[in-house]
């Protein structure tokens, strides 16, 4: 009886695993390159990290876009300031600017008032696909009849609400924080 020495057993025993390596790192092989054709041909081709980042930004950029044109009024041209305005808004704070901004220009032009200012800094409380929160800090001046030439200071909080309608962060509401 012929029993099968030990160094035959083991170099059978190796080869498999050899060839059950290589099989497996064939199927490893393809998976990725099936995996990277997908990802190649999905229509999505910009991780959502990205578009999260742009959706950031972009409200970012509406909301101090309305600050800015909140705290920069000029008396000797009040309407294009209040336009500006009127260009970053819809809805509850469209109809309620629109409503005070005759009395406003009635206001600024009386006193010969010029509000100047920037945005300091900007913040994204809370965003979503279609609502966003933006807590804005503005430094600036205003001079008018009252104050003379040289102006007082004024620092703005503003805590901009905004909604996306056709594409584009519109504020919606607005409210003075400090």
């Amino acid at each position: 009886m012929n029993r099968p020495r030990l160094e035959t057993v083991l170099y059978v025993v190796a080869l498999l695993l050899a060839c059950g390596c290589v099989v497996g790192g064939v199927v490893i092989v393809q998976q990725a390159r099936d995996d990277a054709r997908t990802e190649r041909e999905s229509p999505q081709t910009v991780p959502p990290s990205v578009a999260e980042q742009e959706r950031y930004g972009a409200a970012l950029r509406a909301a101090e876009s309305t600050a800015l044109a909140l705290v920069n009024i000029d008396y000797e041209d009040p309407e294009a300031s209040f336009e500006a305005v009127r260009s970053t808004a819809t809805g509850t704070f469209l109809e309620q600017y629109d409503a005070s901004s005759e009395s406003l220009v009635d206001l600024v032009t009386q006193f010969e008032s010029v509000l100047t200012g920037t945005v300091v800094s900007s913040a994204v409380s809370s965003i979503d696909t279609d609502d966003a929160t933006v807590l804005v800090a503005t430094d600036g001046t205003v001079s008018n009849a009252q104050t003379g030439e040289g102006g007082q200071a004024r620092n703005f909080r503003i805590l901009v609400k905004l909604v996306r309608e056709d594409d584009r962060w519109l504020t919606n509401d607005l409210e003075f924080v400090g």
